[in-house]
């Protein structure tokens, strides 16, 4: 559904609950803070040879420096369309300029650009966390190959192979895969958490990323050419962050995609005195309640229907007059969520996502997963005691490896170092200050791009049943954008699935045909 703003349409194991993949609430105590203006252009940022078409030696320095060596470029063909389709792959890495000049960090990264095509676009893609790597976008969504999963998007199919990815957004723009410092390949000079950290916060991070951006499009020759941010999680956030940035640098930033975005995290997790998330669960747990009982073929979008609609108003209304008894409400719950009218009622005609999580647990002794409430795995006795998620472990287990082969066999480029999926200390340095709350706001950022550039494209995709960042909270976000004059509307798209909706096929190809019609529709 499109809604515009005057009709509302490796491991983590210790953080995977509610925030592995969206980070936590507060900004990092860091060390001497990147100014915006770096690295710097010119002199400082040698351009890269692209002509090279297998990795040299190792790179000299000390640190980590060693372990990195230069930019590899190969070329490839896919059939896409029905017609082979010829690219240039680069794997490398960009200098990070501290205030000094001096060389702070390398941002590694992959791009794809196709061969001997008229100018297109370029999307600069990335993860979450804090602290993921691009590669379940890369190699489980967007790129050109691809891990395939499971039909319910549950775990990748085994043996583990690739295979070409009829989906890839390459088909119609540039794709540039970021590492943020400290995952992937990234690394800051000289190594170690503390150097890193410099790099990790809100602020800090989106400063990095746009210095990246900058410095790619200045040496590619795209300073001018149109282009596109696309983040998952935590990473639409960062997205919204990075498009008033480079709207203020003077770059064409024509959209941003923002897949099962954290927009406002203190909305995300209901409490005691904030009730407003338990709106927005509702319609994704009458889903999942759904999909549990009757299969894959549920009409989801109409059971979303009346849990939005019951969620909007009668629900809305009675969770907001505080806790008190309502047989009809509780009636109302209890059938759309499948829990027992009795439980229902205890809790005060309430379904609290961890209720509905709990009783699917103790009637079957399996544990379902945030990223996806129709997953489940079985679990060993006492059942409590097992944090393990069966999508985000699941994924993690294979897509870290996958990653560091793909990248070494397919793209030719050769490290020592290891290949971080996921960096928990990141994710936790991220959040290191509880006295700073996690100020930024998706909304207000967006208000502002759009305001900056009214014909930005804004295209929000998340899966019915995302316990994580579920969808009826960037609908409600949408609504509360004040209207502006003459701008695109922002579009809302869900689909089957859940957190990462992709890891299943067609809401794979749903996703990628939706957005590429986004892309090729005009600028108002």
């Amino acid at each position: 559904m499109a809604v515009g703003n005057k009709s509302v349409t490796s491991n983590l194991k210790a953080l995977v609950g509610a925030f592995a993949l969206i980070g936590l609430f507060c900004q990092a105590a860091a060390a001497q803070e990147l100014p915006p203006g770096y690295p710097p252009h010119g002199e400082a940022a040698e351009k890269a040879d692209n002509k090279r078409e297998a990795p040299s030696a190792p790179s000299q320095g000390g640190g980590f420096a060693q372990h990195l060596r230069a930019d590899s470029v190969t070329q490839h063909t896919i059939t896409l369309d029905g017609k082979p389709f010829a690219y240039k792959a680069t794997a490398g890495t960009l200098p990070l300029f501290g205030p000094k000049g001096e060389v702070a960090a390398k941002m590694f990264y992959v791009a794809y650009q196709a061969a001997n095509a008229p100018a297109r676009p370029t999307t600069f893609v990335f993860n979450g966390g804090p602290g993921a790597a691009s590669a379940f976008l890369h190699i489980a969504a967007l790129g050109p190959r691809i891990v395939p999963f499971a039909e319910n998007g549950a775990a990748p199919v085994r043996p583990v192979r690739f295979v070409d990815n009829p989906a890839t957004w390459l088909a119609f723009t540039d794709l540039v895969f970021i590492d943020p410092i400290g995952t992937g390949y990234s690394r800051a000079t000289g190594g170690g958490d503390d150097k890193e950290a410099a790099f990790w916060g809100d602020d800090k991070d989106a400063n990095s990323v746009a210095a990246f951006i900058r410095v790619w499009l200045a040496r590619n020759g795209g300073s001018l050419a149109p282009v596109y941010l696309a983040g998952e999680s935590y990473g639409g956030l960062r997205a919204t962050i990075l498009a008033e940035k480079l709207l203020d640098d003077g770059l064409d930033v024509r959209g941003a995609v923002l897949i099962s975005p954290a927009l406002d995290f203190p909305l995300l997790r209901a409490n005691q005195f904030n009730i407003l998330p338990l709106t927005f669960d509702l319609p994704s747990l009458a889903v999942a309640a759904a999909e549990l009982k009757d299969g894959a073929k549920t009409p989801v979008e109409d059971i979303a229907r009346e849990a939005e609609t019951f969620a909007e108003t009668d629900y809305l209304v009675h969770v907001t007059r505080g806790r008190a008894p309502n047989d009809a409400i509780a009636a109302r719950v209890a059938k759309l969520t499948g829990l027992s009218p009795e439980i229902v009622a205890r809790n005060q005609g309430r379904a609290p996502d961890h209720v509905f999580f709990d009783e699917f647990e103790r009637a079957t002794n399996r544990r379902l997963s945030r990223y996806d409430a129709t997953v489940s795995a079985p679990l060993p006795m006492p059942a409590r005691s097992d944090r393990f998620d069966v999508i985000l472990d699941g994924a993690s287990s294979v897509l870290a490896p996958a990653a560091a082969t793909y990248i070494a066999q397919d793209l030719a480029f050769r490290t020592d170092l290891d290949y971080r999926l996921l960096n928990d200390t990141a994710n936790r340095r991220w959040a290191g200050d509880k006295k700073r709350t996690h100020e930024t706001s998706g909304p207000e950022l967006l208000e502002r791009a759009r305001t900056q550039n009214p014909a930005l494209k804004v295209f929000i995709a998340h899966g019915y049943t995302d316990l994580v960042t579920p969808y009826a909270l960037s609908k409600y976000l949408i609504g509360q954008l004040r209207p502006i004059d003459g701008a695109a509307p922002v579009e809302l798209h869900v689909y089957r699935g859940g957190h990462m909706m992709y890891f299943r096929a067609p809401s794979r190809d749903a996703l990628t045909r939706d957005v590429r019609r986004m892309y090729e529709t005009p600028q108002r």
